[in-house]
């Protein structure tokens, strides 16, 4: 398991130098992976003294600290330890080793770096209590700022009970109600993590897809979760449970479910359905949540009113249907503990089949929106402010388009209209969405864009499109400097190829030094972490299993940081179908869908590796980084 054996990274202190007396010369034999939490690894290491009263202190090498030893934990007399790391990406580029110290004397051993064996075990992975086929566990993700709090949904699952469940009882699933959908809630504590609580619909019914949506506030107190199939003829919001009641009148037109932990027990604590809530709207096919939990934004990719841009004097509810699944995203906010709808939103060029709030992303304060249209046809191209986008030429099909919105005073109003800088016919633009904490910063991801280059393009070269690599995919970032904005970067896969989807999902860390890019067609067979570059060395496109890309911004310049697959890579898992960040950008969550594995719970000592049944196909996995 080690990489090397290296020098000692400090000097000795102290006097005495012989085998009977303290300090003398010793070895950091291995760094292997711990079997009990994930992101854990165990350090042994031979004597530095015959002596009793030694500490050891297990040092991450940091050249700022004295003797060189960022100390991750010290040990007396002892000669194994074991430690959770944040992140197994910055694990993995990380020279370790030991400081023994008795009085005022010290002594460095070899250095040791993890081997990527070793990573790949501490990659933690999540099934679901009560696996079973065609789940879609992990179809929707969210992390709390700190990473210690996580929320999967499964919006496929089928089982029929309904509410909250924190006795584990969810493992005699009944199977009763196909598609109803449930969400998983997981903490990590102390480094280990567990799952808490097991949620379903309070009016849980057949194909109501809960959890096809979720987000958590910064703390993970509050969630919200989106259930687009839900059928229910109510409109607005509902507090009384009178939802359990459901009329299933309207098909498909969808509910958003609110839950709160309050003194550490998870309730409901509201039902929402959109003011004009129609049959094959969608309400809920996408949610985000400000930091503090107080706005909330619901997307309605299927709804079909005409009507455009911001209204806040309730006319939508005489919706007049006349373009037809052109979308609309819901503002609410909650005010001294009650909810309502503050704001609703639609296109400035409204048009049918353009599912706009397919993907919404908020900034922290929830005073900045980014809404995506992945399907609007427009042939602009760049970052448009004067409106013109409402003559909309429609010249390239489901190129996509991306909406900015900003708050001031209490009032929204739209700031900006983006395109790809090198818009093209069925590019997805949009598909992919995340906004940086402060809204300065905005990730755009296009799975379907076909230029053949590769890596990070910041000159604009891109417009010259080749169009050699088919549905290869793409990311374009953006920066909103002194109140302008405009692309900084337009980023490719490095082994970009046919067919990958780069940019299906992206996700920042609050500052958004840290971006998070899935492929989820990527077809290398590899698994694990990998920062040396191999992935642009081989390929296999037959093998649908998708990829994660890390990214990092140094004084204003990306690099890749990391190039990031399963643990047990599968063709056809999808893996990268959704990617979370933390707020500092330490730990990443990633789901496979299509993964198969007959297992359940949380996994921590890699045996999904050699142990993969293979028995539910479709039941799906999270993976933590």
């Amino acid at each position: 398991m080690l990489t090397g054996l290296l020098t000692g990274c400090s000097g000795d202190s102290g006097a005495g130098s012989t085998n009977n007396t303290f300090p003398h010369s010793f070895n950091l034999d291995v760094i292997s992976a711990g079997t009990t939490e994930a992101k854990q690894m165990t350090l042994n290491w031979t004597s530095a003294s015959n002596n009793s009263g030694v500490t050891y202190s297990v040092c991450e090498k940091d050249t700022t600290k004295t003797n060189n030893c960022k100390v991750l934990t010290s040990v007396t007399d002892a000669l194994t330890a074991t430690i959770t790391v944040d992140s197994l990406v910055k694990a993995l580029s990380t020279d370790y080793f030991i400081l023994a110290s008795s009085g005022n004397s010290t002594k460095a051993s070899n250095e040791v770096s993890l081997t990527t064996d070793a990573v790949t075990r501490m990659i933690g992975y999540f099934k679901a209590s009560n696996t079973e086929a065609n789940d879609d566990f992990g179809y929707s993700l969210a992390l709390s700022a700190d990473g210690s709090i996580l929320a999967v949904g499964a919006p496929g699952e089928d089982n029929g009970v309904k509410g909250i469940i924190t006795n584990g009882s969810e493992t005699t699933d009944s199977g009763t109600e196909t598609d109803s959908g449930a969400v998983y809630l997981f903490s990590k504590v102390a480094g280990r993590w567990t799952q808490i609580a097991y949620i379903k619909a309070s009016n849980a019914g057949a194909n109501d897809k809960f959890g096809l949506s979720v987000a958590l506030s910064a703390d993970g107190s509050i969630l919200a979760v989106g259930a687009s199939g839900e059928d229910n003829g109510a409109k607005g919001v509902i507090t009384n449970g009178s939802e359990s009641s459901d009329s299933s009148t309207e098909t498909d037109s969808g509910a958003v479910y609110l839950f709160n932990n309050i003194s550490g027990y998870w309730a409901q604590t509201a039902y929402i359905k959109g003011s004009n809530a129609g049959a094959s709207d969608e309400f809920g096919s996408s949610v985000a949540i400000s930091a503090d939990g107080s706005t909330l934004a619901i997307g309605a990719s299927g709804e079909s009113n005409g009507a455009k841009g911001i209204i806040t004097n309730g006319t939508e509810t005489t919706d007049n249907g006349s373009a037809f699944a052109s979308g609309a995203v819901y503002l609410f906010n909650n005010n001294s503990g009650r909810w309502s709808q503050s704001a609703y939103v639609k296109a400035s060029n409204t048009g049918a089949n353009d599912n706009f709030g397919y993907r919404i992303a908020l900034s922290a304060d929830g005073t900045n929106m980014a809404v995506s249209t992945p399907y609007e046809s427009n042939g602009a191209k760049g970052v448009i402010t004067d409106g013109s986008e409402v003559t909309d030429s429609g010249t390239q099909t489901h190129s996509g388009a991306v909406y900015l919105f900003s708050k001031t005073l209490g009032n929204w109003a739209q700031s900006a209209y983006v395109k790809a800088s090198n818009t093209g016919s069925t590019d997805g633009f949009g598909v992919g969405l995340a906004l940086s904490a402060d809204g300065r910063t905005l990730a755009v991801g296009a799975k379907y864009e076909d230029n053949g280059a590769y890596g990070i393009i910041t000159d604009g070269s891109e417009v010259t499109d080749s169009g050699s690599q088919t549905d290869s995919g793409a990311v374009y970032l953006f920066s909103n400097a002194s109140g302008s904005w405009a692309q900084s970067a337009y980023i490719k896969a490095s082994n970009s190829a046919r067919g990958s989807s780069f940019g299906y999902d992206v996700a920042f860390s609050a500052d958004s030094s840290t971006l998070a890019v899935a492929a989820v067609a990527e077809g290398i067979e590899e698994s694990g972490v990998i920062i040396d570059g191999l992935e642009t060395l081989v390929y296999n496109p037959k093998n649908i299993s998708g990829a994660v890309y890390l990214f990092k911004n140094d004084s204003g310049r990306w690099t890749q940081n990391a190039y990031i697959k399963a643990s047990n890579t599968g063709a056809s898992d999808n893996f990268g179908w959704r990617v979370a960040l933390s707020s500092d950008g330490s730990t990443l969550a990633t789901s496979a869908i299509g993964e198969d594995n007959g297992a359940k719970g949380i996994i921590t000592d890699g045996s999904e590796i050699t142990s993969d049944t293979g028995s539910a196909d479709g039941s799906g996995a999270v993976y933590i980084y």
